[in-house]
């Protein structure tokens, strides 16, 4: 399912920038129709400049060079899996998504950074030019690394809360925040006080406690954006079994942040009064 949610979003992006440079291209090539391109009144009635002594006059019989105008690169998106453990997942993105740019690979743990650069190495060279597997905490390294990664990737024991403020730093503009949570009994309503404390939300126990969980991490990522003038636009939102994970996009707009968060607000709170 990852993979698959990876696969479309550098489809979505090329398609984005695409676009970007389409209509970049279009507004560059609009030209006054009452100016030359000296920036002479063309109007009749009004007097050219005049051409000081010892200057070559031009007669206009040599065309000029337009200018260059260089359109910036898309470059591979570049992934972040906060909490690798043996690299399975990295080595996977690495071999098997088309188009992906350099992967880093973390963990706070020395034997499974040692387990992941071993099954970098077992998985031939692709995987050893794209795969890179660094010792550390998530949390200082996403927040050293402030809009650098295009894709990011927590998949915790239990809770991502601890790791949501950083990742949202981390994430360049128009990025992927993909975050799994296992602690669902948490989510679903069986320790309130609990929830309340890692995602600033209360559940309530009913047969929709699972959607509601979706929700609750899904408004905890967008508290954490907004602190930064950031906002997320929700991808894909899964519960199976004993986790849920959801994909959204984080993007930067203070005058946009408001307005989304009210609406989550009230939407959350229809379907809370309609159960």
């Amino acid at each position: 399912m990852s993979i698959a949610v990876l696969r479309i979003f550098i489809k979505k992006r090329k398609e984005e920038h695409d676009a970007y440079i389409s209509k970049k291209m279009n507004k560059a090539s609009k030209v006054p129709e009452n100016h030359d391109s000296n920036g002479i009144s063309n109007g009749e009635g009004e007097s050219l400049k005049e051409i000081p002594e010892g200057e070559p006059c031009n007669n206009g019989d040599e065309p000029e060079k337009p200018l260059e105008r260089k359109n910036p690169e898309l470059k591979p998106p570049w992934v972040l899996e906060a909490l690798s453990a043996s690299g399975l997942r990295a080595l996977r993105y690495a071999r098997e998504v088309d188009g992906i740019g350099q992967v880093v690979a973390l963990d706070n743990d020395k034997a499974s950074v040692e387990a992941c650069r071993r099954n970098i190495k077992f998985n031939g060279s692709v995987a050893s030019e794209k795969v890179e597997s660094d010792l550390a905490d998530a949390r200082v390294y996403m927040l050293t690394h402030p809009k650098e990664f295009d894709v990011v990737d927590l998949d915790p024991y239990g809770s991502p809360s601890v790791f949501l403020d950083s990742a949202v730093q981390s994430i360049a503009d128009g990025g992927l925040l993909m975050c799994t949570a296992t602690d669902m009994a948490v989510l679903c309503g069986s320790n309130g006080e609990v929830c309340y404390s890692k995602y600033g939300s209360y559940p309530l126990r009913g047969k929709y406690c699972h959607e509601m969980a979706l929700r609750i991490v899904l408004a905890c990522i967008e508290s954490h954006a907004n602190r930064y003038k950031r906002y997320i636009v929700p991808v894909l939102s899964v519960q199976m079994d004993f986790y849920v994970r959801v994909s959204v996009r984080v993007f930067t707009q203070a005058s946009f942040m408001p307005v989304f968060t009210k609406l989550c607000y009230y939407d959350i709170k229809k379907q809370v009064v309609s159960r």
